[in-house]
């Protein structure tokens, strides 16, 4: 390579480089040096407070309740979606006229932003809502899916599966249409039925689409925010609040940057410990399958 295609090249990559640089490893600096600052956001002075903020965190009872929140709606949502993305992708590829429309209908729910989604499943799940008054119609009573803390988080997490199956399942069916299927003929013609099939062929070379899948789901819930935002404000009483929502709370309606801050830097160490860790165990896994 000479001098005149290094620039070139240097040239090509430098936007995604500059914007990569001031977009996020700028606000992950500054994100851990005001975590050890007392500072308001506002004020123009602040002090040094050590690790006291970091501290005060494993103290702080809701901190510590939004982040049990955080990994069940993970967890859940992760293990729910890839289930449920594996079984109708297999349904789904297959060849017929219909075949289009049914996937469009899975995806389509992805096209909507999480905020909108928010507001079109509060007017059908709230009190008040059309849900509720065709209950009471049909002489049952109102449900309370906002307002019970138990409901509540599961209403969030079902909402989650809802939105991100779609999503999940074009990842499987790019899997499923790259398995040759000679492999299946061959086991046909050995005499396996189809669950045979499905545990010894599909879903042992679905594992580069089930890593990607489990990363994609289990780092994207774990930020989880809008919908929080959007149906409960992190009620009742705290009950739905998740890390994000936390941060974002404390930070902004506290004015209490700096603490918010340490809780950030919390959020992503335990989302990059748990996010490589789950990469590194599913990478060896999809080595021993393939």
């Amino acid at each position: 390579m000479n001098k005149k295609d290094r620039w070139a090249y240097a040239l090509m990559f430098s936007p995604g480089i500059l914007i990569y640089f001031c977009f996020l490893l700028i606000p992950i600096a500054l994100l851990l040096y005001y975590s050890f600052y007392d500072w308001n956001g506002i004020s123009p002075k602040y002090s040094f407070a050590g690790l006291d903020n970091y501290a005060e965190a494993w103290q702080d009872k809701a901190f510590l309740r939004a982040l049990k929140v955080t990994m069940f709606i993970t967890v859940v949502s992760t293990v729910v979606v890839n289930a449920l993305g594996i079984g109708f992708a297999v349904l789904l590829n297959v060849k017929s006229r219909m075949t289009n429309v049914y996937r469009s209908v899975f995806f389509f729910p992805l096209l909507l932003s999480t905020v909108s989604v928010g507001f079109i499943w509060k007017s059908i799940l709230s009190y008040n809502g059309l849900l509720n008054n065709l209950l009471e119609k049909l002489g049952a009573e109102r449900i309370e899916f906002f307002g019970n803390p138990t409901l509540a988080v599961a209403t969030i997490t079902f909402l989650a599966v809802w939105q991100s199956t779609g999503f999940i399942i074009v990842i499987y069916l790019a899997g499923l249409q790259s398995i040759p299927g000679s492999l299946y003929e061959a086991v046909k013609i050995d005499g396996a039925n189809r669950w045979q099939q499905f545990r010894h062929i599909t879903f042992p070379m679905l594992a580069p689409a089930f890593t990607m899948s489990i990363i994609f789901m289990f780092t994207g819930s774990m930020r989880e925010y809008d919908r929080v935002a959007v149906l409960t404000y992190g009620g009742p009483a705290g009950a739905t609040e998740t890390i994000a929502y936390q941060v974002v709370k404390v930070g902004f309606s506290a004015n209490r940057l700096s603490y918010s801050a340490s809780l950030a830097v919390y959020m992503l160490v335990i989302v990059g410990i748990l996010s490589v860790s789950l990469t590194l165990y599913l990478r060896r896994r999809e080595e021993r399958l393939l």
